[in-house]
C-alpha cells in the first residue's frame, strides 16, 4: 500500500461535492444549509486502512492495455506501410525515478513516423528501379516485380535477392555511419544465392516466374556493388543463367502472361548489354529474342537491331582473324561491309518513321563559354555546351540511345573491314573513314543531348515546361530527384559514346564525369568500373588485327589524328532559350 496523503474525515455528501466538511454531530452544517440529505460519516477503521483493491486492479488493466495496443499504421497509395511505434508508457511496478523520466520524455513533442529500416530501403528501391507505365505509354521497367512479390515467402530467392538490391542501392545513396548497409546486402545477396540455387535443383521450381526474376535481381546487384572488372564476370554468369531458363522454358511458353512477358523483355535487354560488352553471340539467335506480342515495340524494335549488331561484331572479329588475302577472302569481306551499311540503314529508317510523339524534343541550348575551359572543367557539367532534349519518358531514351550505340558500333566495323581492305596504307586516308567520322560525331552529339534528361537535369528547370504536367512513371516518389534506373539505362550508351575513337577529348572528359557522377551520386558503382576500362574503338581492334601503322591512340591521341579538342571545333549557335548549366 501506498502513502495517499492525509485521509478526510468529511462526511460523504460532501466529500463527494468535494467541499470542506465542518464534521458536524449527528450532521453537518453544510448538508444542513443546503438542505441536502447528510451521507454519514465512515468508520474509523475503514478510514484508516483504505481499500485500494479496485483502483490498483483497474490502474494494471490500464497498462496491459497500453502494451497489447498495436502501432498505428498508415497505407499510401503505392500499398507501402508506415508505422508509428508508440511511446512505452511506465508501469505502477516502475520506480519514482523511472516514472520521472517517462515524464520528461513525454512532455517532449511526439516523435516522428518511425519505418523500419527494411522498408526505408524497400521503398527506395520502388521509388527508383520500379518504372510503372503511365496511361497511354505501355513502358515498364521492373513492373514485373510487384505482382511477383506480393506472393513470395519471406525466405524465398525473390525476396532474399530483392533485398539485397534494396539494401545495397539504399545504403550508396544514404550516408549512415550507424548503418552496415554493406553488411546487410550480403547477407541478403548470400542467402538469396543459396535459395536460387535449391530453386534451380527442383525441375519445378526452375522454371517458374520468380527464380527467374531472382536472378535477374542478382545480375542488378552487381551492377549496384561492382567495384572491380572481376565483379563483372559474375553479372555476365547471372545474365548467362536467365538467358538459359527462358531457353528452357520456351519463348511461347513465356510470353502466355503478361509477367512472363515482361521478364522475357527484361532478359533480352541484359543479354543486349551482355553480347555487345564482350563481342558475344545471343544464345539461340537475334530473332528468338524478338516477340511479336511484346507491349514495348518501340525498345523490341531497338533490341533487335542491338542483337543483330552483335553478331556482325562476332562475325567481323572471325574473318579479320584470318590472315589470308585471296579474291574469295575480299568478295567475302565485301558482301559483309555490304550488309552492315543494310543493317545500319535499316535502324537510321527505323528512327526516322518513329511518330513524333516518341521523339526528342529540343528542351534549352547550352552556350559555348567565350573562352576555351580547361579540360577539366567539363567533367563537373551536368550538360555539355550545345543542345538538350527531352523524352516522352526515359524508356523511349532507352531506344533511341540503344539504336545510336548500335549504329556507333556499326560505324566501327565499317572502318575496321577499310582498314583490313586498305592494309598496308593508313585506313585513316580513306573516303570511308571520313564519311564515317562525320556519322559517328553526330550519333554522339545526340547521345550527349539525352544525358541531362535522364540525371534530372531538366527537372531543376521547371519554368521550360510551361504548363506540362509533373507525372512520375516510378511506383511510388516524385521525379524531382535523379533516379537509379534512367542512370541505368544510360551506363551502357554512355561508355559507348566514351570509347569511340570519334569522340573529342573534352566530349570524352564531359562523359567520364557523368560516369562518375553515377557511380558516386546515385550509387551504382559499375559506372566507376566501365569509366576506369582503357578502351577505344575501332582503332583498338584494328592495331589487334595488326593493321594500326600510327602510334597508340591511347597515349597520344590527339597526335593520331583520331580526335580534336572541343574547342577546335566549330560552336554551336545559341538560341533564345539558352541555359547555363
Amino acid at each position: 500500500m501506498v502513502y495517499g496523503g492525509k485521509p478526510s474525515r468529511g462526511c460523504r455528501t460532501c466529500r463527494a461535492r468535494r467541499i470542506k466538511c465542518d464534521e458536524g454531530k449527528p450532521t453537518c452544517e453544510q448538508c444542513a444549509k443546503s438542505k441536502r440529505e447528510c451521507g454519514g460519516y465512515r468508520p474509523e477503521f475503514e478510514i484508516i486502512h483504505r481499500d485500494q483493491t479496485t483502483t490498483t486492479v483497474r490502474r494494471v488493466r490500464k497498462a496491459l492495455e497500453l502494451e497489447r495496443r498495436p502501432p498505428a499504421r498508415v497505407i499510401t497509395r503505392a500499398g507501402f506501410i508506415f508505422v508509428h511505434e508508440q511511446p512505452e508508457q511506465p508501469s505502477h511496478q516502475q520506480s519514482y525515478q523511472q516514472r520521472q523520466w517517462h515524464r520528461q520524455q513525454n512532455s517532449s513533442p511526439p516523435p516522428v513516423v518511425t519505418v523500419p529500416l527494411a522498408q526505408r530501403a524497400a521503398c527506395y528501391f520502388a521509388s527508383n528501379f520500379i518504372l510503372c507505365p503511365l496511361s497511354g505509354t505501355p513502358h515498364g521497367y521492373f513492373d514485373y516485380l510487384i505482382p511477383l512479390l506480393e506472393s513470395a515467402p519471406a525466405d524465398s530467392a525473390l525476396n532474399h535477392a530483392f533485398n539485397a538490391c534494396a539494401f545495397a542501392a539504399f545504403g550508396n545513396r544514404t550516408k549512415s555511419g550507424n548503418v552496415d548497409f554493406s553488411g546487410l546486402s550480403l547477407k541478403a545477396y548470400t542467402l538469396a544465392l543459396t535459395a536460387t540455387h535449391t530453386a534451380l535443383g527442383d525441375s519445378t521450381e526452375a522454371n517458374t516466374d520468380a527464380t527467374l526474376a531472382a536472378v535477374l535481381l542478382l545480375s542488378l546487384y552487381e551492377s549496384i556493388t561492382a567495384i572491380k572488372s572481376a565483379q563483372m564476370l559474375t553479372w555476365q554468369s547471372h545474365v548467362d543463367g536467365a538467358a538459359h531458363i527462358v531457353k528452357a522454358r520456351g519463348r511461347a511458353q513465356m510470353c502466355r502472361t503478361k509477367t512472363g512477358t515482361l521478364l522475357f523483355n527484361a532478359v533480352r535487354h541484359q543479354l543486349i548489354s551482355r553480347s555487345l560488352s564482350a563481342s558475344k553471340l545471343p544464345p539461340l539467335g537475334a530473332d528468338f529474342w524478338v516477340d511479336d506480342s511484346a507491349t514495348d515495340s518501340l525498345f523490341t524494335t531497338a533490341g533487335h537491331f542491338a542483337l543483330k549488331t552483335s553478331e556482325l561484331c562476332v562475325e567481323v572479329s572471325g574473318f579479320t582473324a584470318n590472315k589470308s588475302r585471296d579474291s574469295e577472302s575480299v568478295q567475302l569481306i565485301v558482301d559483309m561491309a555490304k550488309h552492315i551499311q543494310a543493317v545500319d540503314h535499316d535502324i537510321a529508317a527505323w528512327q526516322t518513321n518513329i511518330p513524333s510523339e516518341l521523339r526528342p524534343r529540343i528542351f534549352c541550348w547550352i552556350s559555348e563559354p567565350s573562352t576555351a575551359p580547361e579540360a577539366a572543367a567539363f567533367a563537373e557539367a551536368d550538360a555539355f555546351p550545345g543542345r538538350v532534349d527531352i523524352y516522352s519518358d526515359f524508356m523511349t531514351a532507352a531506344a533511341w540511345n540503344l539504336g545510336r550505340a548500335s549504329r556507333l558500333i556499326l560505324e566501327s566495323l565499317k572502318v575496321r573491314i577499310t582498314a583490313w581492305l586498305c592494309a598496308p596504307a593508313d585506313y585513316r586516308t580513306t573516303a570511308e573513314y571520313a564519311r564515317s567520322k562525320e556519322a559517328c560525331e553526330g550519333i554522339i552529339s545526340d547521345i550527349i543531348a539525352s544525358v541531362p534528361y535522364y540525371l534530372g537535369w531538366h527537372t531543376k528547370r521547371r519554368e521550360l515546361f510551361g504548363n506540362e504536367p509533373e507525372l512520375s512513371g516510378f511506383a511510388c516518389g516524385e521525379d524531382k530527384s535523379v533516379k537509379a534506373l534512367p542512370a541505368l539505362l544510360l551506363m551502357w550508351s554512355l561508355t559507348c559514346m566514351k570509347n569511340n575513337d570519334m569522340a573529342s577529348e573534352d566530349q570524352r572528359v564531359w562523359a567520364k564525369g557523368r560516369l562518375s557522377f553515377i557511380s558516386d551520386q546515385v550509387g551504382l558503382k559499375n559506372a566507376g568500373v566501365l569509366n576506369q576500362f582503357p578502351f577505344r574503338f575501332p582503332s583498338m581492334m584494328i592495331r589487334q588485327d595488326g593493321l594500326m601503322s600510327s602510334p597508340d591512340p591511347l597515349r597520344d591521341p590527339v597526335g593520331a589524328g583520331i580526335i580534336k579538342r572541343q574547342s577546335d571545333a566549330s560552336s554551336v549557335p545559341s538560341s533564345p532559350r539558352s541555359s547555363n548549366s
